[in-house]
């Protein structure tokens, strides 16, 4: 190994004294002679020609076989002492989870748990050239990214002695908007207890002997989007390279392969190595098993309202959902039907566990509805409390002082005392890592309370500040539909009103207004106001659309990414001068007509820049809904006919149930005068279940749920499991058009 002086001063300086002289160097003799002072004693280390260091101080002489092998050693970043506190921090703060993990390689398309990973990134790491590893973990939320990084920190740490693989610092977003990553990586150091500082790191990352975990990197937003968060991490590459590995974490649609290199220009193509590991959803047969053994019983699982939870793409086969459906008493309530959207079901069963513990005391004054919307309140003050300060934990003073401020409004003042005791260990909240806090248990739980308090605010005409200060990203708008479709329409109506007005009457620099605007545009995903909703000059960061979107116009508006899988936006209408720069879609995703043409297409399987070629897709995508085809393409001819329309907007219709109640999307699809024949035809080829013993407030009704959801959406080729329904639905659809013709010739012509 050839040292130069260059490289020793850039590792070696940041582990020097801080206020003495910088290490000095000199050669001789083929050899670097560097002398420095580091804890108080000065150092004389000598770099020979074979790599070899003899490190001398105050007459003791130790040899390290390489400078790696130096910057691990006690006197400077002790990796050993590192990985037995970071093993012993694992430990105590989280559990194993016991639903394995499973992720797909991008390089060689090898599948397997977190063991596979830490091979892979072992194998890469310490090549002949000086270049950056960096890795990419992605997924939807809740899929397990950072439980896989956690698991690759205790592995690594617990066999360290062993296998001498680099230890894994794992730096956490923690709910804050980043404005130096260096402070983060010394939040996570100082959990560490450890006498490394940020400075040191990057050295170490490129000697391999850490590597670095960045988790939620698409949370780490600054007020000028995402540009801060790039250039930083730009930086982190040039300066990790040598044998270092970096790893992002983050949802699939932010940090895919081909966007990371167009961001991150400083990736060198033909030295840096990128790949990823994609977290896939839980094996249905796996995740029946793990529920079977979690309490589950033989008769539930077969049971009708169970299939569709182990149906592809199901939310339950992603171990966050997963985990929280175990128990007997979350599946009896399956059982019963009450279920709806998945989270929502599973807050709303948390809720009602968490009322029924609160003791007798307590019970003997209040009602359960009381106890139920006092857990309720606390969580919505502790998720606004969490936005507004930008962090994800906080502080058991503050969680009893909101349990203090919000039960008067819902209890006696006797019983006060006992809920504040009972206020930090409620089941929405977890130990977090700092000592004297807590966390919400995911990410999904906080997302889902700061959802409900956002829809409260805007209808209230109030702009609290983490609207103004966030940035609200696709998996926050996806929990923002869920609860916004619980609301009625008449408050959907005010919520949408509020918020146009407010964007314009908010300045044009206030952050507050983008928010605003996604929130408008998610809300039109699940409702259909008696009026069509306006948006007009302004700038939206992220956008996130489904099902089919309810009638809206866009003047003026510029989106920088629109996320519109399995959205049908037919019912967008945007002006020439709105602007999309990225939509992330797929194969059924219908666009409107016209509809600004994006600089990127982000599709599962490849990304399209060259403009020609996104036209060409656009205008296929359209056609497959309305234009000219060839009947030897079944799904273009169903495109013709309304009972087609109709099966489209079933099958992107989200929520468990289709009810028979005030929703008005779902009312769009059961007043549809082709709801009787297709409903009947779909229910004798066991594609809905129809319900009436379903629990639900307000009058009675009938419920249908649609099987096969993804299978109903994907008709360019179609499921061979679902081809006799369609061939059957494509006779009923040339008869009514044959029936209707012949009707026409038997009309009496004017002369």
């Amino acid at each position: 190994m050839r040292y130069s002086a260059d490289r020793l001063l850039n590792d070696l300086s940041p582990f020097a004294d801080l206020g003495t002289e910088a290490p000095v160097i000199r050669e001789s003799g083929g050899s670097f002679i560097v002398r420095m002072s580091r804890d108080a004693s000065d150092l004389e280390l000598i770099f020979s020609s074979d790599g070899a260091v003899e490190e001398r101080e105050a007459g003791r002489t130790s040899r390290h076989r390489n400078l790696r092998a130096l910057l691990a050693s006690p006197k400077f970043a002790d990796i050993g002492r590192w990985a037995d506190a970071q093993l012993l921090r694992l430990k105590q703060n989280f559990s194993q989870t016991s639903i394995e993990l499973i992720g797909t390689l991008s390089t060689n398309h090898k599948r397997g748990n977190v063991n596979v990973l830490d091979d892979h990134m072992s194998s890469t790491a310490f090549a002949d050239v000086s270049r950056t590893n960096i890795v990419l973990i992605d997924g939807p939320a809740g899929i397990g990214k950072t439980s896989v990084i956690r698991s690759l920190c205790r592995n690594r740490a617990e066999n360290y002695r062993r296998t001498q693989r680099p230890v894994v610092l794992h730096v956490e977003s923690r709910g804050r908007m980043l404005q130096n990553l260096s402070d983060l990586m010394a939040f996570s150091l100082q959990t560490l207890r450890s006498t490394v500082t940020y400075d040191q790191v990057p050295a170490l990352v490129r000697n391999g002997l850490v590597s670095l975990a960045i988790d939620g990197f698409d949370e780490l937003g600054d007020p000028n989007g995402y540009e801060l968060a790039w250039a930083q991490v730009n930086e982190l590459i040039k300066d990790c390279r040598g044998s270092g590995t970096i790893i992002l974490s983050g949802r699939e649609t932010f940090i895919g392969r081909d966007r990371l290199l167009s961001a991150l220009t400083g990736i060198d193509p033909g030295r840096d190595a990128v790949d990823s590991f994609t977290l896939n959803p839980v094996d249905p047969e796996v995740a029946r098993e793990w529920l079977r053994s979690s309490g589950w019983t033989q008769s539930i699982l077969d049971s009708e309202v169970s299939k569709p939870l182990f149906e592809n793409n199901s939310y339950a086969l992603r171990p966050f959902f997963l985990s929280e459906l175990a128990g007997g008493a979350v599946a009896e309530q399956l059982a019963r039907g009450e279920i709806d959207d998945l989270l929502s079901f599973i807050v709303r069963s948390a809720v009602v566990r968490e009322a029924g513990k609160f003791g007798r005391d307590v019970e003997a004054v209040t009602t359960r509805e009381q106890r139920e919307r006092f857990v309720w309140r606390m969580m919505e003050e502790i998720a606004r409390d969490l936005a507004e300060n930008q962090t994800d934990a906080i502080a058991s003073e503050s969680v009893a002082w909101i349990a203090e401020m919000v039960a008067p409004e819902m209890v006696p003042e006797s019983v006060i005392s006992i809920l504040k005791n009972r206020a930090g260990v409620l089941a929405f909240l977890t130990v977090d890592e700092r000592r004297g806090f807590r966390r919400f248990s995911h990410e999904q739980i906080s997302n889902y309370f700061l959802s409900h308090v956002t829809f409260e605010s805007i209808v209230n005409g109030e702009v609290p500040k983490f609207i103004r200060r966030n940035i609200y990203g696709t998996d926050f708008l996806e929990n923002f539909c869920s609860v916004a479709r619980s609301r009625n329409p008449s408050e959907m109506e005010v919520f949408i009103q509020n918020a146009i007005r407010l964007i314009d009457e908010i300045p044009d620099y206030d952050r507050a207004r983008r928010n605003l605007g996604a929130l408008v545009i998610a809300s039109a995903c699940v409702a259909s106001p008696s009026y069509t909703p306006v948006l007009k000059f302004v700038s939206l960061d992220e956008v996130y659309t489904a099902e089919t979107i309810s009638n809206i116009v866009l003047d003026s508006v510029s989106i920088a990414q629109l996320y519109a899988r399995e959205a049908d936006l037919r019912n967008m209408e945007f002006n020439s001068e709105c602007y999309i720069g990225t939509i992330i879609a797929d194969g059924t995703f219908i666009p409107s007509d016209p509809m600004p043409r994006p600089s990127r297409l982000d599709l599962p399987d490849r990304m399209i820049t060259v403009r020609e070629e996104i036209e060409k897709w656009l205008r296929r995508q359209y056609s497959l809904a309305l234009g000219p085809v060839d009947p030897a393409d079944i799904d273009r001819v169903l495109g013709r006919f309304p009972l087609f329309n109709l099966l489209q907007r079933i099958a992107r219709y989200k929520p468990f149930w289709i009810k028979d109640g005030d929703d008005r999307n779902a009312r769009r699809i059961l007043d549809d005068p082709d709801w009787p024949v297709l409903s009947e035809l779909m229910k004798k080829h066991e594609l809905l279940v129809e319900r009436e013993d379903v629990p639900a407030s307000g009058r009675p009704g009938t419920f249908f749920h649609v099987r096969k959801r993804q299978s109903l959406l994907q008709l360019i080729k179609p499921d061979e499991a679902i081809m006799p329904f369609l061939r059957e639905l494509l006779k009923i659809s040339f008869d009514g058009v044959s029936a209707q013709l012949e009707a026409a010739d038997k009309r009496p012509r004017s002369p």
